[in-house]
């Protein structure tokens, strides 16, 4: 019997890759019943959100934290399937009777000092899909407000291409190690210790595995987790998912082209922005995208939306038009989304509704997310091919015809010269932030950072280590530094979803101690 299906596997993995790309967001993972012992309990397999009919487990379960005024604060389950065949009605089912229950639990029973509960959560679920979703789940979950997130699309097949790759090293390594049963929340806590989402006490506590086994061995399973951050981490992959939140009863999941060319244009244009939304590419399993009205090729954010959602959020009834007209209005529906602690607005004007549903001869039976024909929207709305590619700015490695040596691991002075020497002719500003923070022994603070980078103080720091992951995994591929080495400028978060402080690991401080002046320290 095999341990565990390959879709299975990447379907978890999956959703801790979803859970750390969000965490810029503001999607803060919960990782044990400490965080509120009335609402969550710890059981022998993972984590349960306490219910009022039963309890329920809760894999990847997070709070949101951004404003959500005249409302209970949002706590959400996070749900992946990575399989063949579309998401059908009985998964939204689960969803909807497992958040009815825990919306509905409300006990003192376990408070000793309060009437009350300190805090309430109002519960919702996402739910994701890498081979969209079957019509009747869409039209269950609008009515039941289930988000459902379809990552079919071409913009996120890195993604998926790389969540599948990791499932298949890791079960490799399980089948070499002989194991009668795969280690889930072995390879979850190592993944979320790679990710840094994971408390320094949790991250060194053995997790008791379910079966016979012992488990993967700890370095195996280390060094694939490291790979699997760092894969997820690179510009081809997405490096980000930014969280929408439209005037629907859904979320949208939306991939950025570059985080740092919409970041720019936010910092010029302000966060109250005008957009255009339209296909990506030709042919029926196209991306959903946003561009800007005052400049289309500015940025571009990519997102996939289930057949049956896409008149909710993206048309108007005419009766509604022309009201909003009458009244001297413009009916601009808002995608709201977060970026650290600051609101940017994207307002769209919507098109006409159809006069009619489409005909029993207009749509398949069983289309869902990738059918062309079930939707008025994607008949009528031009396509637009992506084309445009922002040029990265090359990185050069003098003599690269020079390998590691095997015995060396981190940080050499050799390799931190190369680091910044590359820094120092493309990024100054980069390299002098290392430099500071190598002499404070690691840190960056991030009220430093505005000082020496001469930000303004509305400059998101978002995205800053970059160009400093590029060049080290660059460094990596010519076999200059291990898999397994430290990227060099790191964010690090003492509280909150904003950046608090940046590091630069302990041996890359020595190496350019070493090294000395001009290029070290």
């Amino acid at each position: 019997m095999a341990l565990i299906s390959a879709d299975a596997l990447a379907g978890y993995l999956l959703e801790e890759a979803i859970a750390f790309l969000l965490s810029s967001n503001g999607y803060r993972l919960l990782q044990d019943s400490d965080a509120d012992e009335q609402a969550l309990r710890q059981a022998g397999h993972g984590l349960l959100v306490r219910g009022r009919g039963a309890d329920h487990q809760a894999d990847v379960l997070g709070d949101l934290l951004m404003p959500t005024p005249f409302s209970l604060p949002v706590r959400l389950f996070v749900e992946a399937k990575n399989r063949g065949s579309k998401v059908g009605l009985a998964e939204v089912r689960n969803a909807h009777g497992v958040i009815d229950d825990v919306n509905q639990q409300y006990s003192t029973e376990l408070s000793t000092s309060y009437r009350h509960p300190l805090r309430r959560y109002q519960y919702r679920y996402a739910l994701f899909s890498a081979a969209g979703f079957k019509r009747e789940a869409q039209s269950c979950a609008l009515a039941q407000q289930i988000s459902l997130i379809d990552l079919s699309g071409p913009a996120f097949e890195p993604l998926i291409a790389t969540v599948e790759n990791a499932a298949k090293q890791v079960l490799d390594e399980a089948v070499d190690a002989n194991l009668a049963t795969f280690p889930v929340r072995q390879v979850r806590l190592a993944l979320r210790t790679a990710f840094g989402s994971v408390r320094a006490e949790m991250a060194t506590t053995r997790v008791p595995h379910e079966g016979k086994d012992e488990g993967l061995p700890a370095d195996v399973l280390a060094s694939w987790a490291r790979q699997v951050a760092a894969a997820l981490q690179a510009p081809e992959t997405g490096e980000e998912l930014i969280l929408g939140f439209p005037a629907a009863p859904f979320i949208l999941a939306m991939h950025p082209d570059s985080m740092e060319d919409f970041e720019a244009f936010i910092a010029e244009y302000g966060s109250y922005i005008p957009v255009d939304i339209g296909f990506g590419r030709e042919g029926a399993r196209g991306d959903w995208t946003i561009t800007p009205m005052a400049d289309p090729d500015a940025f571009r954010l990519s997102f996939g939306l289930p057949g049956a959602l896409e008149t909710w959020l993206l048309s108007v009834p005419e009766q509604e038009r022309r009201r909003a007209a009458d009244a001297r209005q413009l009916l601009l529906p808002t995608i709201s989304l977060f970026l650290e602690d600051r609101l940017v607005q994207l307002r769209y004007q919507p098109v006409e509704a159809p006069p009619r549903p489409p005909s029993e001869e207009e749509v398949e039976d069983g289309a869902g997310t990738d059918a062309a024909d079930t939707s008025f929207l994607r008949r009528n709305l031009p396509a637009r091919p992506r084309q445009w590619e922002r040029p990265e700015v090359p990185i050069v490695i003098e003599d690269q015809a020079e390998r590691m040596p095997s015995e060396i691991r981190g940080w050499s002075v050799r390799t931190a010269e190369e680091l910044m020497t590359v820094l120092d002719d493309s990024y100054p500003m980069l390299a002098a932030l290392i430099r500071t923070a190598a002499r404070q022994r690691g840190r960056l603070e991030r009220e430093q950072v505005y000082v020496i980078a001469d930000f303004p103080p509305d400059r998101t720091l978002r995205g800053l280590p970059r160009p400093t992951n590029r060049i080290t995994a660059s460094l990596i591929e010519q076999g200059r530094l291990p898999e397994e080495v430290e990227y060099p400028f790191q964010t690090g978060y003492d509280y909150g979803v904003r950046a608090t402080h940046f590091t630069v690991p302990p041996d890359l401080v020595a190496a350019l101690q070493a090294l000395g002046q001009p290029r070290g320290i």
